[in-house]
C-alpha cells in the first residue's frame, strides 16, 4: 500500500509541476502579447481552469503530508488512548464528508457537460469541474489509507 502511494505522490507532484509550468507560461505569454497590443483573452480562462485542478491535486498531496492547518490544542490534552479513538472519528467523518462532495462534484460535471467557457468554445466546464470529484476522491483514498493504518495500529496495542 506504501508503495503505491510514493508513486501516486511522484505522479502528482509531476503533474502538479506541469500545470503550474503551463500556467505561468500562459499567464506571461498573455502578459506579454497584451502589452505588446496582442491581447489573448483565452489564455486567463485556461489558465484558472488548469489552477483549479492545480488545487485540488496538491491539496491530496498536502493532505497525504500533514500539511494542512489543524487545531490540536485541545486533542494534544487527551490521554493517548482517547486521542487515538478521536483522531480516528475525525478522519471516519472526513472520510464521509469528502465522498460526498466527490460525489455532488459528479452530479456537478454531469450538469455542465453542454456548458463552455465564453473564451474558449472547445472547452467544457464539465472538464474543470471534473477537478472536484478527482481531487476529493483522491483525498478520500489518502484517508481512507490512513484509517487502515490507524485501526491497525491500534489493534497492536
Amino acid at each position: 500500500m506504501q508503495r503505491a502511494l510514493e508513486i501516486l505522490d511522484r505522479i502528482e507532484v509531476a503533474f502538479c509541476q506541469g500545470l503550474l509550468l503551463v500556467i505561468v507560461g500562459l499567464v506571461f505569454v498573455s502578459a506579454v502579447l497584451r502589452y505588446v497590443g496582442y491581447p489573448i483573452n483565452w489564455t486567463n480562462a485556461l489558465a484558472s481552469g488548469l489552477f483549479v485542478w492545480l488545487i485540488y491535486i496538491g491539496a491530496d498531496r498536502a493532505l497525504r503530508r500533514s500539511r494542512h492547518i489543524g487545531m490540536s490544542s485541545l486533542v494534544d490534552r487527551l490521554p493517548q488512548g482517547v486521542r487515538d479513538v478521536v483522531e480516528l472519528l475525525t478522519a471516519v467523518l472526513i472520510l464521509v464528508f469528502l465522498l460526498i462532495i466527490a460525489f455532488l462534484g459528479v452530479r456537478m460535471v454531469l450538469a455542465n457537460t453542454r456548458r463552455v467557457f465564453e473564451e474558449l468554445l472547445f472547452l467544457s466546464y464539465s472538464v474543470v469541474v471534473a477537478a472536484v470529484p478527482v481531487g476529493t476522491a483522491l483525498m478520500g483514498f489518502t484517508v481512507l489509507v490512513r484509517i487502515v493504518e490507524r485501526v491497525r495500529a491500534l489493534r497492536r496495542k
